[in-house]
């Protein structure tokens, strides 16, 4: 019996020595995850005759209806030449993907001292993505491999080839496969319902899948300069991908022929100076070419920040067009844990998405209204945003701020009730709470 009970508690003192040594070896090999949760609520009120005030749950700093839950996770060897990333992600659109959706997950491998590395999954690597406030993207990625090198210092080189892309945020970022069949009796393509792929039927032709060229070079202290192109694909999946390509208009999700470019400021401290400009729609540019400009400029000093956010948006089309004109000014002044702030927007063709149907009022809730000059239908809104934001520590803060919107167009009617039928303007207030919790 004795016997049984030192061999019980060698094993037992075996398996924790075991466990302390597998636990040495994940902590070198870097095993590390962090995420977030975010929601908020609002009030909302307008004067629309027709509207009753309402509540709704909605996430600011996600910009994500009901909440945003991230997990991230990423595996590196010891070696420093291999590893794993990967996301698990709930928000906004859970009828479409369900509670859980990848945005990504994959690997890569490292040679010559990483100096070139090969990527390869459900890829979304940052490398290239803009700096700005507005735009804050990239030429987007997806299901295929992703070769980058670093010839010398500061200069990061890729090419990557994708089948299917991600969805946009709004779409909890699921990857949207719309089947197509032939109708036989009907001589012509029917489109199915949206779902989720099943992985052996992404098989597009060489020349519609989504290609991408991405490059960057920064001198520390001075400058970053980066670049992207992406050429025209079908890797969203629609269901008018059965078109030839003269009559397929790549509407889907990053499928249109698109070129970025980025310069962001290094060279004064306590200064934040990004510039990007997009060009999109390059297939055929000259009949429906859009054109983004955004300019994000910051300054801090000691307590008090300042900054001014500033976008364009241009037209190509056979009609002269209006352009959009956005104007963000702000000011915020940390006290200890307490930052209050002031926002200020004046958006000339454009919209609030709170009088645009969205009802979303995250920093970023405008959206741009194209519109030919003759047409007298433009649109513009004046919007300020007092709040404040309390860091209970350094991952999890509470803001609480006031969003009123004044949305005029130049049509009557436009944002017409009941009891006006030749409305033009609509006042817009939402009185909101915002939490983020990070870990």
């Amino acid at each position: 019996m004795k016997r049984l009970i030192v061999i019980a508690v060698l094993c037992v003192a075996m398996s924790a020595v075991a466990a302390m040594v597998g636990a040495g070896a994940v902590f070198a090999q870097e095993l590390k995850f962090d995420g977030y949760v975010n929601s908020g609520a609002g009030i909302v009120i307008d004067d629309n005759e027709d509207h009753d005030p309402y509540f709704k749950v909605f996430g600011v700093d996600s910009e994500s209806n009901g909440y945003r839950f991230r997990l991230n996770g990423s595996y590196t060897n010891e070696a420093k030449n291999v590893g794993a990333k990967f996301r698990l992600q709930s928000q906004r659109r859970i009828d479409q993907s369900g509670y859980l959706s990848l945005p990504y997950l994959y690997g890569w491998m490292g040679f010559f001292e990483n100096m070139l590395t090969l990527t390869g999954g459900l890829v979304d690597d940052g490398t290239w993505t803009s700096a700005d406030w507005w735009w804050n993207d990239d030429a987007g990625e997806g299901l295929g491999l992703l070769l980058k090198a670093e010839p010398m210092k500061g200069l990061l080189l890729g090419a990557g080839a994708y089948t299917i892309s991600q969805q946009s945020g709004g779409g909890n970022n699921w990857l949207q496969y719309t089947p197509i069949s032939y109708d036989k009796d009907n001589d012509k393509w029917v489109s199915g319902s949206n779902r989720l792929p099943n992985f052996g039927e992404i098989t597009p032709k060489a020349e519609d899948v989504k290609y991408t060229i991405n490059a960057a070079y920064t001198m520390p202290d001075t400058f970053r300069l980066g670049a992207i192109f992406r050429t025209k694909n079908k890797a969203g999946w629609t269901g008018t991908r059965y078109l030839d390509n003269d009559d397929y208009e790549y509407g889907g999700r990053e499928e249109s022929m698109f070129l970025q470019a980025e310069l962001r400021v290094l060279a004064i401290k306590n200064l934040t100076a990004v510039v990007v400009g997009t060009f999109d729609k390059l297939e055929k540019f000259d009949k429906r070419g859009n054109m983004m400009f955004s300019e994000t400029f910051g300054y801090k000093m000691d307590s008090l920040n300042v900054g001014l956010n500033a976008v364009q948006f241009l037209y190509n089309r056979e009609d002269d067009m209006n352009p959009g004109l956005l104007f963000n000014p702000w000011v915020s002044y940390t006290i200890e844990k307490i930052v209050p702030r002031l926002d200020l927007v004046y958006f000339m063709g454009g919209q609030s998405k709170m009088a645009n149907g969205n009802n979303q009022w995250e920093r970023r809730g405008f959206a741009n209204v194209a519109r030919a000059k003759d047409a007298e239908d433009d649109y513009s809104v004046f919007s300020i945003r007092p709040s404040v934001k309390i860091n209970l520590d350094n991952k999890t803060f509470l803001e609480i701020g006031d969003m009123i919107n004044y949305d005029m167009a130049a049509k009557d009617g436009a944002y017409k009730d009941s009891g006006d039928a030749g409305k033009n303007s609509l006042l817009s207030n939402v009185f909101y709470v915002d939490v983020k919790f990070s870990f």
